[in-house]
């Protein structure tokens, strides 16, 4: 078997035993056949080819998920070119730093993006609308490919239409470049909100590893409806033969979400950890369930903890089931867990589970996760090449299951102790009226010392203004005790932010907010 990507000859071989079926649905009703996004995505590679695309050409890539995005990613991969997905909300600075890095000679992105990353006037409009565009006018020498209409300003741009008609008027068994196994095929920043750059490169080899594990989580096929937005769960549901319901929606929506589930009669659902809940959180709400077609749920991207997936079972229709995937930028998967071993689970630690095929995991001596595995990624770049993984995850092995202890970044130093929030967050969040919480650490100039600062984001029916104390209260004494070590030393009512991609707690937001509330309260 080859270690190439070869998506395309993969498409072409469900094509042919169901080139009618179809294979992608937006959410806004607009459809795509096995046949035509097969043939939609040859073409455009033959078109990249013919503007001259070459095998280690970075592209800039600014497109929502659609079916129009998907075919654009394949053709993209087929040719040797490395995608690059475009991280609108990182800021000015971190976005130069990144380009600066990668050096993108193509950008094949969405007319309004382009539009606003070359007018000034028009990212200014949409900072105070809310939303985040980069400046792209670094790279005006790039080649640029538009999704929309034309664009009255700003660098020269081809539209896809005209690309799809470039590459269809090449004969079908014109040759396209091969790119080798270990040449790279994406390069994805992790999230965050420091201007260094951190790009972690990943092979043609490790992604078609990433994308068989994945498949393998998803436990999909013919016949199979998967609700996602992501290229990793698209790509390999489409490659198992499942339909795909993508949406172009910019911000998560549980009402539209359940409709669509209902309607397209979804049975596999891949979710962030925040988003579920709110899904959970608003059919819990109703009185009602998740659709009896909904057989599979993914959760990833952020700790699950046991206190949320106990309401879960509440809303689960008959026999579905809920998997927690452990995952990072780095490696996806690395291992997942069930919601019944989750919550069977006593120990200390949250527990994330069975490593996947292939991959080994090891604790160092430091008590540090160390990943190896086909899927690792190739390189962080400008680095050299990577074997192992230290993940900056504090974990131990519970009988070849993985359980976290906590971020290594995230310790907190106060006197002689070593306090590891991620131990004691799930306990908080199971006290009742806790929705959300975060532990973080702020030094004390004048103790020379760390505090300990505890965010909580009470439940929409918590109203008293003294919940402060009764949470402290039960961190004291009862069934929620914490350590006295980790006491907090100030806790503080407010909503926690969710930042980057995955939508996991910004601690850094946090840090800030408990820093000046901290020297506010010591003068």
């Amino acid at each position: 078997m080859t270690a190439r990507l070869d998506l395309l000859d993969r498409l072409d071989r469900r094509a042919a035993l169901r080139p009618n079926a179809l294979a992608l649905i937006e959410a806004e009703g607009l459809t795509m056949t096995r046949r035509e996004l097969a043939t939609r995505a040859r073409a455009m590679a033959h078109g990249f080819v013919a503007l001259g695309l070459r095998p280690g050409d970075r592209v800039l890539f600014g497109v929502r998920p659609s079916a129009t995005a998907v075919a654009l990613m394949v053709a993209i991969a087929e040719v040797g070119g490395v995608l690059v997905p475009m991280v609108t909300g990182a800021g000015d600075r971190a976005f130069a730093a990144q380009m600066d890095a990668v050096r993108p000679g193509w950008v094949v992105a969405e007319s309004a993006l382009i539009a606003a990353g070359h007018g000034a006037w028009l990212r200014r409009a949409l900072t105070w609308l809310g939303s985040a565009v980069p400046s792209l006018g670094a790279l005006r020498d790039a080649r640029y490919v538009r999704v929309g209409p034309p664009i009255p300003w700003g660098p020269a741009t081809m539209s896809v239409a005209r690309l799809i008609r470039g590459g269809a008027s090449i004969v079908d068994d014109a040759p396209l470049p091969r790119s080798e196994p270990d040449s790279p095929a994406l390069i994805v920043f992790t999230s965050g909100t420091t201007a260094q750059p951190k790009g972690v490169e990943h092979s043609q080899r490790g992604l078609r590893a990433t994308l068989d594990l994945v498949g393998r989580q998803l436990s999909i096929g013919e016949g199979d409806t998967l609700l996602a937005r992501e290229l990793h769960l698209i790509l390999p549901a489409l490659l198992a033969g499942a339909r795909v319901l993508v949406s172009r929606r910019l911000h998560f929506s549980a009402q539209h979400t359940l409709d669509e589930i209902t309607r397209h009669r979804v049975t596999h659902l891949f979710s962030v950890t925040a988003d579920f809940q709110s899904l959970v959180d608003h059919v819990g709400a109703s009185g009602r369930r998740l659709a009896a077609t909904l057989r599979r749920v993914l959760i990833g991207a952020a700790p699950v903890r046991a206190a949320f997936l106990e309401r879960v079972h509440d809303v689960l229709p008959a026999g579905a089931r809920v998997v927690c995937v452990y995952g990072m930028t780095e490696m996806l998967p690395v291992a997942a867990v069930t919601l019944d071993d989750k919550l069977a689970y006593s120990g200390e630690g949250d527990l994330v589970g069975t490593p996947a095929a292939g991959v080994m995991a090891r604790v160092s001596d430091a008590g540090e996760l160390m990943l190896r595995g086909p899927h690792l990624f190739s390189r962080y770049l400008g680095g050299a090449p990577v074997a192992e993984h230290a993940t900056g995850d504090l974990a131990r092995m519970d009988a070849g299951r993985i359980v976290l202890m906590g971020r290594s970044k995230d310790m907190i130093i106060r006197r002689e102790h070593n306090i590891y929030p991620e131990v004691h967050e799930p306990v908080i969040e199971s006290i009742a009226g806790v929705r959300r919480c975060a532990m973080v650490g702020v030094y004390d100039d004048a103790a020379a010392d760390e505090r300990v600062v505890l965010f909580v984001e009470p439940e929409a029916w918590v109203t008293d203004d003294s919940f402060a104390d009764t949470v402290g209260n039960a961190l004291r004494d009862g069934p929620n005790r914490i350590d006295l070590a980790a006491q907090p030393d100030l806790i503080m009512l407010h909503d926690v932010p969710l930042g980057g991609r995955s939508r996991k707690v910004d601690k850094h937001a946090l840090r800030e907010i408990a820093r000046a509330r901290w020297l506010c309260e010591s003068r």
